[in-house]
């Protein structure tokens, strides 16, 4: 609901002005500090902090592949929107099918077994998300922290061109000339 919601609220503003690559920008800078922040209450055990991070983490990422599609369509005029659509999607789901394994062979990194003798070393990992250890795929959320970064810092020395808009504004300046010279 909270990405829904966030979705439909950045993308009106996102709409109404045409910054597309800034609310992006901003909307991945703010997510890598909100990711980085559940990482910080993840390792001082603060349960609480980590919900209401995670919902900040989800209205600041879920907006981004519809505000990133009207980016690429703004980017890849006179292509169809839905042919940016698909792509775009595709590529987003082959990409993160491609961090699952990545993720489930880096899960135990950085993980420390509680002393209780009843933990068993191949258990599903409740002694340590109940005990006082880290939880499993810990590194893993770091790994997306540093994803969420690096994008940002790539996407910021993006140089394209609205070419949607400057059609649209091409075509409001012409359909004006010619209203202006048929009176």
């Amino acid at each position: 609901v909270i990405i829904m919601l966030s979705s439909v609220v950045i993308g009106a503003f996102t709409d109404r002005f045409r910054s597309y690559y800034m609310i992006t920008l901003v909307l991945l800078v703010l997510g890598a500090f909100a990711l980085a922040e559940c990482g910080v209450s993840l390792d001082e055990n603060r349960g609480g902090d980590v919900r209401w991070t995670m919902l900040a983490v989800s209205a600041l990422l879920g907006p981004l592949l519809p505000v990133a599609t009207e980016l690429g369509v703004e980017m890849a005029y006179p292509l169809s929107e839905n042919t940016v659509l698909v792509i775009l999607q595709l590529f987003c789901n082959a990409t993160s099918a491609l961090f699952i394994p990545l993720f489930q062979v880096v899960r135990d990194v950085g993980v420390t077994m509680t002393n209780n003798a009843d933990a068993q070393v191949d258990d599903d990992g409740a002694a340590n998300v109940l005990g006082s250890g880290r939880p499993p795929y810990t590194f893993s959320f770091y790994l997306m922290i540093l994803l969420c970064a690096v994008s940002a810092v790539y996407f910021a020395t993006f140089d394209g061109k609205y070419l949607r808009l400057e059609a649209e504004k091409a075509k409001k300046r012409d359909d004006n000339s010619s209203t202006g010279q048929s009176l």
